[in-house]
């Protein structure tokens, strides 16, 4: 109503109603369809997953890191005997002609005190192969492991290497659990290689079928976590990443990777700990060498 003052006479001021009749109009509101929940099945999941791999296999190029990564030895009493903390940089690319991920060390710290003579990675990689340099620089920075467990799988992207098109097919995916979660359900698929040529090999080229688990969301197929469980001859390892998003760059990545070694042979009992993490992710700028 529009309030309009007129004055009459001998009566004074008094509010005359005039009321504009609108028409009224009834909508029958479309019924509220609920969202179909995802397919939390292990074939739907790894599906879903399998199509976000080959997305982020094309995103995820030329990025770095910063890594800080701390090593602990245990004899077999399980008193630590030894620790060892390192600190650089991680070049992490995709290789599509491997069909898997190289990640790149460049270790620039130890116990506090820069590495002398060391490489300059941005210079290494802008006048070889990332191949190459990558074999290069992890048979240098192997010389900063310690403990009598020879290592150089480490890679936080390891599992991601079975969804790929050219090792899937190698793997048996079982769904363990669901998990609810605000933003979607959680799925965890466990995997089992059952083929060869397998992801990783003994020094003698044997094969060694590894085991795991994925931790996949099931309306994106984002990972979210991922564990790798293997053995060579009397050496165990487990490997584990956790993956985070990143708003810098836009993509999923590793925020922390940890590895675990038992190795059990005659009178020798140790074990090693290795626990990583990832901070400060930028994209690459310099022109790099695929091959």
């Amino acid at each position: 109503m529009n309030p309009m003052w007129r004055r009459w006479p001998g009566v004074g001021w008094r509010v005359v109603a005039c009321v504009v009749a609108l028409p009224m109009v009834l909508r029958a509101q479309a019924p509220t369809v609920p969202m179909r929940p995802p397919d939390t099945s292990a074939k739907a999941v790894v599906a879903r997953a399998t199509e976000y791999i080959k997305e982020y296999q094309q995103t995820l190029q030329f990025v770095l890191a910063d890594e800080v990564t701390v090593q602990e030895v245990f004899n077999r009493t399980g008193n630590r005997v030894a620790r060892r903390e390192t600190s650089g940089e991680y070049f992490l690319t995709y290789l599509a002609a491997d069909g898997g991920w190289i990640g790149v060390r460049d270790i620039a710290i130890v116990d506090g005190e820069p590495v002398a003579n060391r490489d300059n990675l941005r210079e290494l990689l802008s006048r070889g192969s990332v191949a190459r340099i990558g074999r290069q620089l992890a048979d240098r920075n192997a010389r900063y492991n310690i403990g009598s467990i020879g290592r150089n799988f480490n890679d936080p992207m390891l599992a991601l290497v079975i969804l790929d098109d050219k090792h899937r097919g190698r793997f048996k995916f079982d769904r363990r659990r669901v998990e609810l979660t605000p933003a979607g359900p959680l799925v965890t698929v466990a995997f089992t290689e059952r083929d060869g040529p397998t992801l990783v090999r003994s020094t003698d080229g044997s094969y060694v079928f590894t085991k795991g688990e994925l931790v996949i969301d099931a309306a994106t197929g984002h990972i979210h976590r991922t564990a790798v469980a293997l053995k060579i001859d009397s050496t165990e390892a487990s490997l584990a990443t956790t993956f985070s998003l990143n708003d810098k760059v836009g993509l999923w990545l590793p925020a922390s990777f940890s590895e675990r070694y038992k190795h059990a042979s005659g009178r020798l009992k140790e074990s090693v700990s290795v626990d990583s993490a990832y901070t400060n992710y930028r994209r690459f700028n310099v022109n790099v060498i695929i091959k």
